[in-house]
């Protein structure tokens, strides 16, 4: 059989494990496109915009733990994945961006050959660890297994694949599958902990008579849950966790004590730890109030980026290793404590968890009572290996990421940068990886960002469902314009379109929701659905959000 250079790069894919493919078809793609369905073991799921190509492989990412791949154009197409990069890279996510370059005999000679753009890789290196131009064809399969490695090792990362034109379509040797298999089975590397730094954190451990743990998002990329509960529970711990840890520990479990730590009852607690074990996590700006957080001075901190301990705070020990085997050295180092720490940690953790419910009152006051029963309802309802998708929208910050738990990992995702507008594109990613439908919680001024992807997901028939938050514009400007004096205007009052008669038009089950009890029944149905259904909440009905800045 004939096979060419797109062949190459369609059976390393599947090697790797690759089941979905996220795409923006074009001239310059489609001999990659085309060799992917011949196949037939790779699902192409057709995105409307680049940029939604990037963000749907990113969530895709962290729904699987799993390298996501996107293919696009080069030159303009290219250019349009640069914000849904840049939120990978900012998530630590493994994503596999696949584009074009012109042919090989005009690559940098700058005859304006249509999409031509001879800065395309160095545009790509700002947000990929890893940016490939292929030089020929024969190495375009082992380029993509190599690549998958590089973004899947220590803290995952962007990686791109720039392939000429006439690359695509060359002549080669017909892959050996079972070889190209057995090279994507080799184990990537975990990084192993120190030794003597293991025993002098488990010697720091030891001493706590108040301890808490830190989990961030670096837990769940290494698949390190079960390990941190284990180390909670020989440590006698409280676990608090960063908004991209949520899914680290059940937030049922009594050993959690939620998302809360920039909340005034939270830093009080904070403030009387004596040690602190954090995993996983750079301590970003937010989520340690602008790195004003009373963190304690002996802190463990272990993270398999090297660069990210005690950039913020000082570490009393840096433990440089995967968070799973991290963890898992430790709990082996922890033996029991002595009957007077133990009960000096067991109410400890009785405060922790009563400084959570202090913290989870005042979230259900800011949240006010009706958007307080449309949490519920969605706590109550939505599957628990089910995606919760955040965007950055005020909804969402008041209680979608901090009232409706999550018990399981991977099924909690936001705009980790805090851009606005992601949401769609990274429904469509989660929901094209679970079997449990998605929920999307979103605003309109950033639905109107993605809104094209929800015809992909019509198409796709996507179990999402979109809880559309309509206020007319960009209210937290509003919020923080008024919280600076006000009068700006800024262009955050939006004239926006009838939601209901688009999302209608795009084919997805649609309804209008103006208070608790429609929310409900309207959920309800939308999760026997078997595809995307819109939930348009009109804001203006509901009793207001409560939320005061800075908590």
């Amino acid at each position: 059989m004939t096979c060419n250079g797109s062949d190459a790069i369609a059976a390393a894919l599947e090697a790797v494990g690759v089941d979905t493919v996220f795409s923006v078809p074009s001239a310059h793609n489609l001999p990659i496109l085309d060799a992917i369905e011949r196949r037939g073991g790779i699902r192409v799921i057709g995105c409307r915009h680049e940029q939604g190509v990037a963000h749907a492989a990113d969530a895709h990412a962290r729904t699987t733990g799993a390298l996501a791949v996107g293919v696009v154009s080069g030159g303009p197409g290219t250019a349009n994945t640069m914000g849904g990069l840049y939120e990978a890279h900012f998530a630590s996510s493994p994503v596999l961006l696949i584009t074009s370059q012109v042919e090989s005999s005009h690559l940098g000679r700058g005859r304006g050959y249509v999409h031509e753009a001879e800065s395309q890789a160095a545009m790509l290196s700002t947000v990929c660890r890893e940016v490939v131009t292929a030089t020929s064809a024969d190495d375009l399969a082992e380029t993509v297994l190599r690549l998958r490695r590089v973004a899947c090792t220590g803290r995952p990362r962007p990686v791109a694949l720039e392939v000429p034109l006439d690359l695509q379509t060359a002549i080669v040797p017909p892959p050996d599958a079972a070889a190209l298999v057995a090279s994507a089975r080799v184990p990537l590397r975990r990084g192993a902990p120190d030794a003597g730094r293991l025993d002098d954190a488990a010697r720091l451990l030891a001493s706590a008579e108040r301890p808490v743990i830190w989990a961030g998002g670096g837990v769940i990329r290494s698949g390190a849950a079960d390990e941190l509960l284990e180390l909670a529970r020989r440590w006698h711990a409280p676990v608090l966790t960063s908004r991209e840890g949520r899914g680290a520990i059940n937030e049922l479990d009594g050993l959690s004590i939620g998302s809360y730590a920039t909340l005034r009852s939270m830093r009080d607690f904070l403030a009387t730890c004596d040690v602190m074990l954090a995993v996983g996590t750079r301590f970003q700006m937010y989520p340690t109030a602008q790195w004003q957080l009373p963190i304690p001075e002996a802190l463990v901190h272990l993270d398999t980026d090297p660069t990210v301990i005690g950039r913020s705070y000082p570490a009393a020990v840096s433990l440089c290793a995967d968070a799973r085997l991290g963890l898992a050295g430790l709990t082996d180092l922890l033996s029991e404590p002595p009957p007077e720490v133990a009960t000096s940690r067991s109410g400890h953790l009785k405060a922790g968890q009563e400084t959570a419910g202090v913290a989870r009152d005042l979230v259900a006051q800011q949240a006010g009572p009706d958007h307080l029963r449309i949490s519920a309802t969605i706590a109550r309802h939505r599957p628990a290996d089910g995606v919760l998708v955040c965007d950055a929208t005020v909804p969402a910050y008041v209680w979608g990421d901090r009232l409706v738990p999550i018990v399981e990992p991977r099924t909690s995702i936001r705009s980790a940068a805090a851009g606005i507008g992601p949401g769609m594109a990274m429904a469509l990613g989660a929901a094209t990886a679970s079997s449990s439908h998605t929920v999307l919680l979103q605003g309109d001024g950033g639905f109107m960002l993605g809104i094209a992807e929800l015809a992909s997901a019509v198409q796709s028939n996507a179990r999402i469902v979109v809880c559309l938050f309509d206020d007319g514009g960009y209210g937290m400007l509003r919020d923080i314009d008024a919280l600076n004096g006000g009068g700006s205007n800024g262009g955050f009052d939006l004239s926006t379109p009838d939601f209901f008669a688009v999302a209608t038009a795009f084919g997805a089950r649609t309804a209008r929701v103006a208070g608790p009890d429609e929310f409900e029944s309207e959920f309800v149905a939308a999760l026997a659905h078997d595809g995307p259904t819109l939930l348009h909440v009109d804001m203006g009905a509901l009793a207001p959000l409560r939320r005061t800045w800075g908590t």
